[in-house]
């Protein structure tokens, strides 16, 4: 290593006097520097028994840890959570339910409101008289279940009259009990009999056309009528009701036909679902959609989260037995929503909130089996530690609601703590010392 310097030395020497010398122009001077620092650098890069410095890697923080940190709930600054229900019920529901298997026994309700007049497309005009009266049952036959067919499907006229938004199992209305649960009947007004799986089956009158018309059309409907199955055990899940009629009007010879879906409807079931309880629950009718308000930690594993990246952040919630006899059978489709107001103060628009882009999915296998749910949070998390916002405010619903009849429950703050809900974040701090 000496020896090397002074032949540098020497070298730099020589050059100086050959440069009083000559006294060369500035670019062979500029050449000559470069030169000498380049010969520098070399000499040095091959001195390697004795290091002088140390690569970056290996200076202090500059290496981040990742950092796993799962929190309960309990631990968080604060946690709020409940379930609302009633967003959809059975007389908004996209389908209807006719059952007669245990552990649950379904009606369909229905009521048609005949129309006076009829519209054409040159003038309005009274009816005189109703032909050719018919009524048509639409199937969902991938979710309908057999035991065995034939089954006979029967359209009975109600001793009471219903409402469908308040109409259940026990009662016709809000506060009028039916004078027996599930609905008086009185005559049979149609039926039909399923021979075999089909998407449709046309009910045939027992009764007379134009007077069941009449009747309908002077009471608005009547009091209604339920459709019920008999026969075999059967769950049909009815996807429509079609009133189809060739009425004749005052003046013309010639009828007009005339298609008419059912408005009025509604389904009741026994036994009604448990009420919600302190557990989270998402789905079922009335569709049942669970809120959660917390505030995020400032420290977690012993690491501050301000300044730091957020990886990866997840609500884990941990499914609660099956519930009887009301569990989902099939996956239900879910979707989180940032609330626009708090939905633990009651008001009519405190569950509205924008939607985010991706679902997440209810596994009635996976729930049984207690499989926990993980809902990813990461932008709402990473957004709230970059702006210094620590409340988030959230709700989950079906989407869309009312599928399904059934439900799954989470667990809650209020319940045993190997159910109880966590947060659970993967983080990389900000380094202790940062290198210019």
């Amino acid at each position: 290593m000496k020896d090397a310097l002074s032949r540098l030395a020497a070298a730099f020497a020589s050059s100086r006097l050959a440069l009083r010398r000559a006294r060369p122009a500035a670019a062979r001077l500029s050449l000559v520097g470069t030169t000498f620092v380049a010969t520098i650098l070399v000499a040095l890069g091959a001195c390697t028994e004795e290091p002088l410095s140390t690569g970056i890697e290996a200076a202090p923080g500059t290496t981040v840890p990742t950092v796993e940190v799962i929190v309960p709930v309990t631990e968080l600054p604060s946690w709020r959570d409940t379930t609302l229900t009633g967003f959809a019920t059975a007389s908004n529901a996209s389908f209807l339910l006719v059952s007669n298997t245990p552990p649950v026994v379904s009606r369909v309700l229905g009521r048609f409101d005949v129309p006076d007049t009829i519209r054409t497309f040159v003038d309005t005009l009274p009816v005189a008289t109703f032909e050719e009266v018919e009524l048509l049952v639409r199937m969902d036959t991938t979710r309908s279940l057999y035991q065995s067919l034939p089954v006979t499907i029967r359209l009975l006229d109600l001793g009471e009259r219903f409402d469908p938004g308040s109409a259940t199992w026990r009662q016709a209305s809000d506060g009028a009990a039916w004078s027996a649960p599930g609905g008086d009947f009185g005559a049979e007004i149609a039926s039909g009999v399923l021979e075999a799986v089909s998407d449709t089956l046309l009910l045939q009158l027992s009764v007379a056309e134009d007077s069941l018309m009449r009747a309908w059309q002077a009471e608005d409907g009547g009091n209604g009528f339920a459709l019920v199955v008999d026969g075999p055990e059967t769950t049909l899940r009815v996807t429509g009701m079609a009133l189809r009629y060739d009425p004749t009007l005052v003046g013309r010879q010639l009828p007009v036909p005339q298609s008419q879906l059912l408005e009025l409807r509604t389904f009741i079931y026994d036994p009604p679902h448990a009420p919600p309880g302190t557990e989270l629950r998402l789905g079922g009718l009335p569709a049942s959609r669970f809120y959660i308000d917390f505030s995020t930690p400032e420290m977690a594993g012993g690491h501050s989260l301000a300044q730091g990246t957020i990886n990866h952040a997840e609500i884990i919630l941990h499914p609660l037995p099956a519930p009887e006899p009301h569990a989902a059978e099939r996956a239900i489709e879910a979707r989180r929503i940032s609330l626009l107001a708090d939905p633990f103060v009651a008001g009519e628009k405190t569950p509205i909130g924008g939607g985010g882009a991706r679902l997440f999915s209810l596994d009635p296998a996976l729930l049984e089996s207690g499989e926990p749910l993980r809902i990813d949070i990461t932008p709402l998390i990473s957004h709230a530690v970059r702006e210094s916002r620590s409340a988030i405010r959230l709700g989950f619903r079906g989407e869309p609601d009312a599928q399904t009849l059934g439900y799954w429950g989470f667990g809650s703050i209020e319940s045993p703590v190997d159910v109880r809900p966590a947060l659970r974040l993967i983080f990389s701090p900000a380094p202790d010392f940062p290198i210019p």
